[in-house]
């Protein structure tokens, strides 16, 4: 039963429909799995890494966020962008980031992989070099 309090009236009670129990029920688990996901970031436990989605001999990725010990295609937390390795006529590759996601879980302390790394680099989101590998000035 869900209830909606409105300041004029008295509560309106009344059941869900099953399928909005499952949504609220699905965006409570993600928020719950975020949550935990931030505390492991702080220690090295999130990675920033791209996703194979692509056919044979045609690859294409996602950049997501994922929790280090999951496999490469497994679970992830969220997905923030895509990669196409392929050029196109133009010669271009296609890279598509949502920034504010990765500035975000890159201060919370999630770590990129190598090639995301690079991607970032190239689309001015972070240095090429780690923090610990920072050239001094």
């Amino acid at each position: 039963m869900a209830c909606i309090l409105h300041p004029l009236s008295a509560p309106l009670c009344h059941p869900l429909p099953k399928i909005l129990d499952v949504a609220i029920a699905d965006a409570m688990r993600r928020s719950l799995r975020i949550e935990a996901a931030e505390e492991l970031a702080g220690k090295g436990g999130v990675r920033i890494r791209l996703v194979r989605i692509g056919r044979k001999k045609l690859p294409y990725y996602r950049i997501i966020i994922a929790n280090s010990r999951s496999r490469r295609d497994g679970k992830f937390l969220e997905m923030v962008g895509h990669y196409n390795p392929m050029p196109d006529k133009n010669g271009t590759k296609d890279i598509q980031v949502n920034f504010e996601r990765i500035k975000y879980w890159l201060s919370v302390g999630a770590q990129p992989s190598d090639t995301v790394r690079n991607i970032l680099y190239k689309q001015g989101v972070m240095s090429p070099f780690s923090p610990e590998t920072t050239p001094e000035a």
